[in-house]
């Protein structure tokens, strides 16, 4: 079962001039056999055959399935989309400025994605209680570069206030 958090944060852009994107993990039979230089976080998922193309690792949740108006970008296989797929090139194409992140592995792709959007020139929006991590420390940590990294770290509630008064204001 979804998180209340993460309901309210997938409701809004069916209801507002907003797009979601999602940048997932994928690896082919032939990534799991031929790859030879393989980090901490790689030889986990490589290990437990995580994200293998066609498997429910890789399918979307069935709550979490693309709409009309999702932007689905290449899988990335690197720990952000910016450089093994195609993230800056569908942020730029769809005119968006400013990106509002969260993820389930906030110390590792949810942090490289951010660097690499703000490298890149986008705003970043870090939502914080609905970013997970694997463990308090590792959160903890990722929290505290949140705050140096991000143009702005928030809660769930703060976001859908700001969007609430952005409706209003229409």
């Amino acid at each position: 079962m979804l998180s209340l958090v993460l309901r309210c944060l997938l409701a809004q852009p069916k209801h507002r001039d907003l797009r979601l994107a999602y940048s997932t993990h994928m690896y082919t039979p032939q990534d799991f056999d031929n790859w030879e230089s393989l980090n901490g976080i790689d030889k986990v998922m490589f290990d437990n055959k995580m994200f293998a193309q066609g498997t429910w690792g890789h399918d979307y949740h069935p709550e979490l399935r693309p709409d009309d108006n999702t932007i689905v970008m290449n899988p990335h296989k690197g720990l952000s989309n910016f450089w093994s797929g195609d993230a800056a090139i569908q942020l730029r194409q769809y005119g968006i400025e400013t990106v509002i992140m969260y993820g389930m592995s906030a110390n590792m792709c949810v942090e490289s994605h951010a660097r690499d959007a703000i490298e890149n020139g986008f705003d970043v929006m870090l939502v914080a209680d609905a970013t997970a991590a694997a463990g308090d420390a590792a959160h903890d940590a990722a929290m505290t570069n949140f705050e140096f990294l991000a143009h702005e770290v928030v809660t769930t509630e703060q976001v859908m206030k700001r969007l609430r008064e952005a409706k209003a204001g229409e």
